[in-house]
């Protein structure tokens, strides 16, 4: 009888255990500016790279992790480094650890062959340099989050396009954002650790002009490392103040690197 009763006992344990389980696998969650975020819609994919991204979405915020492998062990984030992460909040402005940010992702369990990733992050981002708004997530959690679904979301909200050519490579802004600090506006272009930032003035009428100028500034950022532009030309093609379009064609030499046939098209 004392045998019975005993593994019975074993049994419901073993029954509680995996119901706990089921109950937490998977999960991603974090404090976003000291709010919690808990992810109700959870997905990864393994990059044709063998990065990894894992994100989490919820209440129109989005915690996305690029991971450069699977590797148990901690991996910094920030500047011109492999990994990185990005916040996308319900207005869907991306603050970004690259290059403007910093923190760090750990992986602390995995199975490959299973196919999931645990582990913890923690990051401040932003969404242009000298941005006076960031974003902190702290005490970022995920748990045995899949990776073989491949069903991440990575077009990020987007202002508009801005393409160019770096020293003769194409730039094409997988994310372009916009921002009026006083009287001017900002048009950010990100890939990966690299952008490049054309500022003008908002009422701006079309015509060229040379750079230096006053009010009109170009600029790139590589690793974490920000040059403006010692000569160049921005050409306003068109800026439509009534409904907040405008449309601008750029050239400038940046230290050692020339940005040629820029073209960016944005609402602001």
């Amino acid at each position: 009888m004392k045998r019975i009763i005993l593994l019975l006992f074993a049994v419901v344990i073993a029954f509680a255990s995996c119901e706990n389980l089921e109950d937490n696998s998977p999960g991603f969650q974090s404090e976003v500016d000291s709010i919690f975020f808990k992810a109700q819609d959870i997905r990864g994919t393994q990059n044709d790279d063998g990065s990894f991204t894992l994100q989490g979405i919820s209440g129109g915020q989005q915690v996305t992790l690029n991971i450069e492998k699977a590797q148990l062990g901690e991996y910094l984030l920030g500047g011109g480094r492999a990994s990185s992460a990005t916040y996308v909040d319900p207005a869907e402005d991306v603050y970004t650890t690259s290059p403007f940010g910093d923190g760090r992702i750990e992986i602390t369990d995995r199975c490959v062959s299973c196919g999931w990733l645990t582990g913890s992050f923690r990051f401040n981002a932003k969404r242009s340099e000298g941005d006076t708004l960031s974003v902190s997530v702290q005490k970022g959690f995920f748990f045995e989050v899949s990776f073989l679904n491949d069903n991440v979301d990575i077009g990020l909200p987007s202002a508009g396009t801005m393409t160019a050519e770096v020293n003769g490579s194409p730039f094409d802004a997988n994310s372009v954002t916009t921002e009026i600090i006083g009287d001017v506006l900002v048009i950010n272009g990100l890939i990966e650790s690299s952008s490049i930032e054309i500022r003008v003035p908002v009422n701006s009428p079309g015509g060229n002009y040379s750079l230096p100028r006053e009010g009109y500034e170009a600029s790139y950022t590589k690793d974490g490392i920000t040059t403006p532009s010692s000569t160049g030309l921005i050409s306003v093609n068109f800026n439509d103040t009534d409904n907040n379009k405008i449309r601008i064609f750029f050239d400038f030499v940046a230290g050692t690197d020339n940005i040629t046939v820029g073209n960016t098209r944005v609402d602001y």
